[in-house]
Order: structure tokens, then C-alpha cells, then sequence
């Protein structure tokens, strides 16, 4: 194996396995240093890992990319929803900083697949991926642990002390918690930025290479402290209230058969906090089942288990570890994408508000095979066809703007029937039904 092509190999190996949540992989060769009998012993290791590749392969030019772009655009619907000002509890503004930090870390990660990992020959994707995608893809991930650690414990409060969660827990004091937790794991991953560097081969050819603090003791001991603040913390505070929410809420339930509490403001708060449990609970169990294997992939813990018998760089190369850390990787991805999915599953008046906030640029209504698309203009709020319409309909918005999501629907459908401006597709309309008759009578 030649020296540029075996450079190539390295630089993708290494770059493969920088989505673990601590990044640390294997060591690149130091080409200055390099004995052939070293270079020989590895080559024969990277000729035995075949299968490695193709799961690199696979991962990481088909899987991995599609997985991003289904996640970037589910975290722009999350974030569009989420920012309405009828989700203003403070668990929404939770979802909604882990929907910005899921974003970031997908964007990142789509913009190394696509491009940085197949322009290896080029300096600037070197420099991107020594200091600025392996940093801040680790800041993003970091804060999106600690952010459903804080919804986590939030929600534990309000099923213990819903009362007491009731008067503090509110959407700024979400928002401080949010940007504090921010700029801590910020504070943490400052030697993800001392880590690697770009150096040249002989040919001129740029990779990524690591430096001096990246083998010390000091970086070592660095790495477990980011296995326990990243990794085992965060699970084992997940799992422990996880299984009391699900219990709590079970208990709940049988609770609210046996009270028959119903139509009264304190059943209502009651029901949206369930509501809201029981989406995080989803949330979290996702999480689990996506961290775990993180867990285990994360370079110094899974030497310490599994690495018996082997240095560090020939650990770093063997087939298994570094498969596992792909598909590792495949779940973090995962994670990071589907909250939308589970948000649209178990949360009800997310739901709501996502068909109101699109219903309010874009109706469409079909009638006969006919196609008809109404549009609104001004924030949502209807533009009446004539002058002697305008009075009424501006009595008409004050009053819609007061009215619940589900009132809201109802009132523009009517609305848009009589007042808006519409961009028909056909000239004609439809007749209204005797039931729209009926309906607009009402």
C-alpha cells in the first residue's frame, strides 16, 4: 500500500468515527516518525478490515446522509411549530433548544458526509474538520443530552411537586437554564479544538493528523471525564426518572378513572401535563436506546473493557470496535431526526398547533376532483374582497384572536369562504353543500 493511498485510509478512518459523542478514535500516523516495519504491521491490520470499509461505505455515503437531510428538514418543521405562542410552557421551550442543537449537529454532520469526507486532497475540508466540525458537532450533541436531562428533571418536579413546579418553573427560567448549560458544555469541549491539526505528506497532500495534547495523559484524563459527564451521568439520571414518570403516569391515569375529573381548568392543566410526560418519556426512551451503544463505542471505555492485549492504535483499527462506532453513529443520527415523528405521535396539541400554523398560509380544499388553494396574506389574517367588507372582517380578526387553535381552524375555514382573497385554480367553484350551509348558518 503506497503512502498517499494509506494517508487517504487513515484520514477516512479516522474521520468515521468523530461522530461518537467523544471523538476520540485512533491516532494518525506520524509520517515524520514512521518505520516501514510499522507502516507494515499496520497495513496488514487495514488489509484484514474489508468488511470495515463496506460498512464505512454504506453508513457513510448512503445511509448517513439521507437519515441528516430527513432530520434537518423535521427540525425546521420542529422549529416553526415549537415557536408559536401557543406552546409558551416551558417544556416547549425545552424542545425547542434541543431542536436548535439537533439542527446544528445534523447540518454539520450532512456538510462532513457530502463533502468533507470524499474531498480528502483538499486543505480547507482538513481545517472544517479539525476545527470546526469535531468541536462544534460535540458542543451540539453534548447540549442536546443535557438539555433532555434538564426536561427530564423538570417534569420529575412537576409529578413530585406539581405545585411548588407550578410557580417556578416557567419559560424563563427555561431559557436561562437553556443558555447556561450551553455555554458550559462550551467551556468543556475547549480541547476539542486542540485536538488535531493539518499536516502535509510528503507530496503535498493535506490531512488531518493529532497533536501533541491529543496523546498526552492530560487529554486522556480529559476523555473520562467526558465519558462520565456525556455518557453515564446523563443515562443513569434518565433511566432512574424515566421509570418513575412511567409510573407515575400510569398511577395517574387510574387516579383520574376513579375521580372523574372533567371539563374544569384544573383537569385541563392536569391533562396538558400528562400530555407533556408522556411525550418526554418517549423522548427519553429513544435517547437510551440510542446512547447506550454510544456508551460503549466511546474510545477509552471501550478499551478499558475490550482492549486486552492490543495498543491503543491497533485497538483503534480493529474491525469490530469500528464498526461498532458506525453504527453507533447510525443512532445518533437517528436520534437526532425523529423527535418530530414522536412529537406529532403522542403530543396532541403539538399536532393542533402544527395544522393551525400551516392552515393559516396554505388551505387546501378539494371537491369533486376539483382543486382549490386559498391563500392568506398579513400573519394568517384574511384581506376582504371589497371596501364595504373591510370593517367587518377587522371586527372579525379581533375576535379570532382570542380564540383557541381549534376555534381559530373553524372560524378561517368560514372566513376563507366569505372574505379572502383567493387564488383559484378554477374559475368556477363548486356549490357549497347542504351541510357548508348549514355549517355557515351556525
Amino acid at each position: 500500500m503506497s503512502a498517499t493511498n494509506y494517508s487517504t485510509t487513515m484520514v477516512n478512518d479516522a474521520a468515521s468515527i468523530y461522530l461518537n459523542y467523544n471523538t476520540t478514535g485512533m491516532d494518525n500516523v506520524n509520517w515524520t516518525t514512521t518505520t516501514n516495519a510499522t507502516l507494515s504491521n499496520v497495513t496488514s491490520v487495514m488489509v484484514t478490515s474489508g468488511a470495515d470499509q463496506q460498512w464505512a461505505k454504506i453508513i457513510y455515503t448512503y445511509l448517513g446522509p439521507s437519515i441528516c437531510a430527513f432530520g434537518i428538514l423535521c427540525n425546521i418543521l420542529n422549529l416553526i411549530v415549537l415557536m408559536q405562542h401557543q406552546l409558551k410552557e416551558s417544556p416547549y421551550t425545552y424542545l425547542t433548544g434541543l431542536a436548535f442543537t439537533d439542527l446544528g449537529a445534523l447540518l454539520l454532520s450532512f456538510l462532513f458526509m457530502v463533502f468533507s469526507h470524499k474531498n480528502q486532497g483538499v486543505y480547507f475540508w482538513r481545517f472544517f474538520e479539525a476545527h470546526i466540525f469535531i468541536p462544534f458537532v460535540n458542543i451540539c450533541t453534548n447540549s442536546s443530552v443535557w438539555i433532555v436531562v434538564l426536561l427530564t428533571i423538570e417534569r420529575f418536579l412537576f409529578v413530585r411537586h406539581p405545585l411548588w413546579a407550578k410557580a417556578t418553573c416557567d419559560r424563563t427560567s427555561a431559557k436561562v437554564k437553556i443558555v447556561c448549560i450551553i455555554l458550559l458544555i462550551l467551556a468543556l469541549n475547549i480541547p476539542r479544538f486542540l485536538v488535531f491539526k493539518v499536516s502535509y505528506l510528503p507530496d503535498g497532500t493535506p490531512f488531518l493528523n493529532s497533536t501533541v495534547f491529543r496523546k498526552s495523559d492530560t487529554f486522556h484524563a480529559i476523555n473520562w471525564v467526558y465519558a462520565l459527564v456525556i455518557n453515564f451521568i446523563p443515562l443513569v439520571i434518565l433511566s432512574t426518572a424515566n421509570i418513575y414518570l412511567v409510573v407515575a403516569v400510569k398511577r395517574a391515569s387510574i387516579q383520574r378513572e376513579v375521580l372523574q375529573i372533567r371539563n374544569n381548568k384544573e383537569a385541563a392543566w392536569q391533562r396538558e401535563q400528562m400530555r407533556l410526560t408522556i411525550t418526554l418519556i418517549s423522548i427519553v426512551f429513544l435517547f437510551i436506546i440510542c446512547m447506550i451503544p454510544s456508551a460503549f463505542a466511546d474510545f477509552p471505555i471501550a478499551y478499558a473493557l475490550f482492549g486486552k492485549g492490543y495498543t491503543q492504535e491497533e485497538f483503534g483499527l480493529l474491525p469490530a470496535y469500528r464498526i461498532t462506532g458506525y453504527i453507533s453513529n447510525l443512532l445518533v443520527w437517528c436520534n437526532l431526526s425523529i423527535n418530530f415523528v414522536l412529537y406529532c405521535a403522542f403530543n396532541n396539541k403539538f399536532r393542533r398547533v402544527m395544522c393551525w400554523t400551516f392552515q393559516n398560509f396554505f388551505h387546501f380544499r378539494r371537491k369533486d376532483g376539483s382543486f382549490l388553494l386559498l391563500v392568506n396574506f398579513k400573519n394568517g389574517h384574511s384581506i376582504t374582497r371589497n371596501n364595504s367588507s373591510q370593517t367587518n372582517s377587522m371586527t372579525m380578526q379581533t375576535k379570532v384572536s382570542s380564540l383557541s387553535p381549534e376555534a381559530l381552524i373553524r372560524t378561517e375555514k368560514i372566513d376563507s369562504k366569505k372574505n379572502s382573497i383567493t387564488a383559484t385554480l378554477y374559475e368556477k367553484p363548486e356549490p357549497l353543500s347542504d351541510n357548508e350551509k348549514d355549517s355557515e348558518k351556525d
